[in-house]
């Protein structure tokens, strides 16, 4: 894994709007664009089957965690309120389908040493058409003839089609609701959002539902028929949100999930609440002490005296509220942000590859229960936060 230069396209901004791909422009470090093509990732193909099978098997062990709390009923840790603790559950007996999600993992190259897991994206990720679409775009007309780790389109769409037909039992041409949140107050678009699930919607026409994208803030239920319906008071009955289940069991919403149990199908499932909390990483650590993917984790600080640690909110997002530490207990990073609340979790600190001047974070996919590609953001600082870059990668033809 090595950080190479690139010669941007003298057309990059226009060939990014081509693939639906908007936001380039968002404000990262320095006032540089979020899309950074001046420099490219390169991998062996080692390297790749490394990050494809530790992927799979994080994905797998994360199974064997959601299944474990399910048993032991261990919903109060995750901050879950107490009477959707059934719901979660029958969400996750009945095998309610998930379609995609995006492990974030330290990796230092070295085959020694496998990636490990920072954090489980699992209900809302991002990042989604950058990696599908723009930054296979770059490889084709940058470096033609390499290739890439990612397949994450393709898989998508294989994943839709499954869900519809094998899941959901739907015919051709089913209407698939995708609704994302309009704004944060301001009543200005959210554009990375709005993009993200207008991607999400293209790969579900491929597969051949009929997608309507709608806004959460236009989702309401409807007293007169109790079902969930959108603004032109069409009933929702499947639907994929952009929008953290968090968020959602705390809001009106939450009333009614009950009510609808059946009625209405969300994607991604209620389960997901316990993989995108970040208390998985303490349960994962219980139940697998000493995996190679794993960094330790805890509720306290105690059995890391000592160590380098980082201090995470359960539901904090870009890097919000983290604060790392020395082995001495002092603080040596921390973000700002608006989470806490929740209770945090400490890990161990990783050790990311040795790029001078940049901490990259490898973003790895995962569509129904398969790896589906990685993505790459970097930043100057020690935390990945929401102004880091996004750097395209490729596989190097011959190995080093």
């Amino acid at each position: 894994m090595r950080r190479v230069e690139s010669t941007p396209r003298p057309n990059w901004r226009e060939r990014c709007d081509a693939v639906g791909f908007s936001f380039y422009d968002m404000e990262s470090e320095g006032g540089r664009p979020y899309w950074n093509e001046t420099a490219a990732y390169a991998f062996t193909m080692a390297e790749v089957e490394q990050l494809e099978s530790s992927t799979k098997e994080i994905f797998d062990r994360c199974m064997d965690a959601v299944e474990h709390i399910v048993r032991k009923g261990r919903y109060a840790e995750f901050g879950i309120p107490t009477d959707l603790h059934e719901l979660v559950g029958r969400s996750w007996d009945e095998d309610d389908p998930t379609v995609y999600g995006r492990f974030d993992l330290a990796y230092d190259g070295d085959a020694a040493h496998p990636p490990k897991l920072l954090e489980f994206n699992a209900d809302t990720p991002t990042s989604l058409v950058e990696t599908a679409a723009a930054q296979w775009q770059w490889l084709e007309e940058v470096r033609p003839g390499s290739d890439q780790f990612n397949s994450l389109h393709e898989q998508l769409v294989e994943q839709w089609e499954h869900v519809r037909t094998a899941r959901w039992g739907l015919a051709p041409g089913a209407r698939l609701h995708l609704a994302s949140l309009h704004d944060s107050g301001d009543g200005e678009l959210i554009v990375e959002d709005f993009d993200t699930v207008a991607y999400m919607a293209e790969t579900a026409r491929l597969a051949g539902f009929d997608p309507k994208l709608v806004f959460m803030e236009d989702v309401r239920f409807s007293m007169d028929i109790a079902r969930f319906v959108d603004a032109d008071d069409e009933p929702i009955g499947h639907i994929f949100k952009l929008y953290p289940w968090e968020w959602m069991v705390r809001e009106q919403f939450a009333a009614f999930l009950r009510d609808t149990r059946g009625s209405t199908q969300w994607v991604e499932p209620l389960w997901k609440l316990l993989l995108s909390n970040k208390q998985l990483l303490v349960v994962l650590w219980e139940l697998f002490p000493g995996h190679p993917n794993l960094l330790p984790a805890y509720d306290s600080t105690d059995a890391l005296r000592g160590l380098p640690h980082v201090r995470k909110p359960r539901l904090g997002r870009e890097g919000a509220n983290v604060t790392l530490f020395d082995g001495s207990g002092h603080v040596i990073a921390e973000q700002p942000g608006d989470y806490g609340e929740e209770g945090f979790v400490y890990q161990q600190r990783a050790v990311f590859a040795p790029i001078p001047g940049k901490t990259a974070v490898v973003g790895s996919w995962i569509v129904g229960e398969e790896p589906a590609g990685i993505d790459i953001r970097e930043t100057s600082g020690p935390i990945t936060g929401d102004l880091a870059e996004f750097v395209p990668h490729y596989i190097e033809e011959t190995t080093r």
